[in-house]
């Protein structure tokens, strides 16, 4: 017999957030981007989750993102426009309404 393992249930605690770039001139985008893993770090491959993006900290910076498309892979991706330049911020994600607890990366917002 063959057995075959797939990813569990999506876990905030290991699912990740990536960006395309790590800066944005105002009135430009990057792609932030959600890989949903499971409690042991494995990918998900299908969708189905509500996701939405915030920026957290400190920092100045400040943009809009537009909205979530699931990819339908296990990834969830939005464009970040940024609006006023100022100091790097983290970018989180909530999953159904948690936010995840992975480390978080930060984009700052440059002139345009």
């Amino acid at each position: 017999p063959q057995l075959t393992v797939i990813p569990g249930v999506i876990s905030t605690t290991t699912s990740v957030v990536q960006l395309s770039n790590s800066s944005v001139a105002s009135g430009s985008s990057i792609i932030v981007t959600l890989q949903a893993r499971d409690v042991n770090g494995n990918n998900l491959i299908s969708g189905g989750s509500t996701v939405t993006f915030e920026l957290i900290g400190g920092g100045t910076s400040t943009g809009n993102f537009g909205t979530v498309n699931d990819n339908a892979n296990g990834t969830y991706s939005a464009n970040f426009t940024g609006v006023v330049a100022g100091s790097a911020r983290n970018v989180s994600a909530r999953i159904g309404g948690s936010s995840i607890a992975s480390a978080l990366p930060s984009v700052s917002v440059i002139p345009g």
